[in-house]
């Protein structure tokens, strides 16, 4: 339901240019509750909401509606904007949005989005959807096994600011194998052993997966382990990505929605089902109904001769 409690307020500061106002509005709430109260607005008009916070609070207020309206807004605003934004989005989540948006639009922000992120869009669009590669995220707390605590702390304070979040950090030799993990608390724990090498520290015995791995057996294998992130691995044992458990609840929540709609006899839909012309519905729910229909016929045959 659209909370309408800030929509005169925030209507009447886009009609004053209020900036300051705006800007307070992004930073005053938590970035899931100010998104909940722009859900009122027009894209044009939450663009322009978004517009007034700095970069960090506007992708982290963007990541909060509804799919549609996120389409809606980067298909609205102009491909220069567009382009900042999705740069600074987690690597995973741009990839997702820029699956959703029209080709038009995918392309024009794609050739303006830097060349390093463009380059981690392409790898990660490459994996097949609905695998442990398509799923992950490339923002990895990565530190080669050579440092010593000290280093490691050193090094963790400049990658930490680039990370969607750190659970573990893992540790790679010269050539990227994943050899390890280690927790941010055992370093800092350790922080009166300066000159420990990390490799003494780190926990060797991984649960992984590969990067061609379902995402069902993934969510599996992170549910058994009650893991908050799993790395994932190439065929050489390279560590190419994460996987955090909200990107898990997401594909648990997608599938158990999925089976839902087939026990009701409805195909799958990737649109919002309350957002959908009756005529999508339709034809996505004849078929199930028809096939119902002859098998009940076909029972009913089956049963007649048993009758007197």
């Amino acid at each position: 339901m659209i909370n309408t409690l800030y929509l005169p307020e925030l209507r009447e500061m886009l009609e004053l240019s209020d900036a300051d106002g705006l800007r307070e509005f992004c930073t005053a709430l938590h970035p899931a509750r100010t998104a909940e109260f722009m859900e009122g607005l027009t894209a044009a008009e939450a663009w322009m909401v978004l517009q007034a916070a700095d970069p960090t609070t506007r992708v982290e207020i963007f990541g909060y509606p509804r799919t549609a309206k996120q389409i809606e807004i980067i298909e609205t605003c102009d491909p220069e904007s567009a382009a900042l934004l999705v740069a600074d989005m987690p690597a995973d989540d741009r990839v997702d949005l820029l699956n959703a948006v029209d080709e038009d639009t995918a392309t024009s922000v794609m050739s303006l989005v830097p060349i390093e992120e463009r380059r981690d869009i392409q790898r990660l669009q490459s994996y097949p959807e609905g695998t442990a590669g398509a799923m992950m995220t490339t923002d990895v707390a990565r530190l080669p096994e050579s440092l010593t605590v000290k280093g490691a702390l050193e090094a963790l304070s400049h990658i930490a600011a680039g990370l969607e979040t750190i659970y573990y950090i893992y540790i790679v030799d010269d050539e990227n194998h994943l050899r390890g993990a280690i927790s941010a608390r055992q370093l800092v724990t350790n922080l009166g052993k300066p000159d420990m090498p990390i490799h003494d520290l780190m926990e060797r015995d991984l649960v992984s997966v590969v990067v061609t791995d379902d995402q069902e057996s993934v969510a599996e294998k992170v549910a058994d382990y009650d893991f908050l992130a799993i790395p994932v691995v190439d065929n050489e044992q390279r560590l190419v990505g994460v996987i955090t458990h909200d990107d898990v609840i997401d594909v648990v929540r997608e599938e158990a929605t999925e089976d839902a709609l087939r026990m009701a006899g409805i195909e799958p839909m990737v649109e919002n089902y309350l957002e959908l012309p009756f005529k999508t519905i339709w034809r996505k729910r004849s078929m199930w109904l028809a096939c119902l229909f002859v098998a009940e016929l076909f029972t009913f045959t089956r049963a007649r001769p048993l009758r007197k």
